[in-house]
């Protein structure tokens, strides 16, 4: 299947998502009826609701790929850690590409080794996507279209990501950037507390009061 691949652009003649395709609920088989996604009705916000298991996480990845491969950027916020699913593209499609994400568990409950269980992966991914008329260049086409960064606040398992910033008083001259100043130290200390459930009024909060002299001052 060929994808458009133009630069997202509002002002552009519609960029279409291709989502996949209607299945007969009869014979469970997959239709020649397309399902296609105009981009440009996704104008504030969209949600995706369904059973457990009815394949929600499997159309967001969806949207998030067809997005990337028009040239769209993405932001995912994933506290499941679902998402990271989509750095999982090999375009050589080789089984020692899947060898190490195998789960072994599941290899020794299968009594497969874990390099048998990487081929049969790989040879069910070859299947799948070439029951779809795509193949290992439209991995790559989707990996060549954006750059792939897992952030991990509070960990180094991707890259550390320091929410706050420096809680050190502000390096400014409060004689001429005061306001500026304590604008960004109001928008912290705000948010600081919205964490921990705090609603305060910057003016006559005491928490927010003194956490914001504490911010400016120490």
């Amino acid at each position: 299947m060929a994808l458009d691949r133009r630069p997202y652009n509002h002002r552009m003649a519609k960029t279409i998502f291709h989502l996949g395709a209607i299945v007969d609920p009869e014979s469970g088989d997959r239709t020649d009826d397309m399902v296609d996604y105009d981009a440009g009705d996704l104008t504030t916000h969209g949600v995706i609701v369904g059973m457990t298991g009815s394949g929600k996480t499997g159309l967001g990845i969806i949207f998030i790929e067809e997005a990337l491969r028009s040239g769209i950027p993405v932001l995912i916020l994933d506290p499941k850690g679902d998402m990271t699913n989509l750095l999982l593209t090999f375009p050589d499609l080789a089984p020692s590409d899947f060898e190490p994400w195998i789960d072994k568990a599941q290899a020794r409950r299968d009594d497969w080794s874990v390099a048998e269980l990487a081929e049969q992966t790989a040879e069910r991914w070859k299947s799948g996507l070439d029951s779809w008329g795509l193949g290992g260049d439209d991995i790559a086409d989707l990996r060549g279209a954006a750059d792939f960064t897992i952030y991990t606040p509070g960990s180094r398992a991707g890259v550390p990501l320091n929410m706050l910033g420096s809680l050190a008083a502000p390096q400014v001259d409060w004689d001429d950037d005061a306001e500026a100043a304590r604008d960004e130290i109001e928008g912290l200390v705000s948010g600081l507390l919205a964490l921990v459930d705090v609603a305060a009024d910057p003016l006559a909060s005491r928490e927010h009061i003194l956490i914001s002299n504490l911010v400016e001052r120490v």
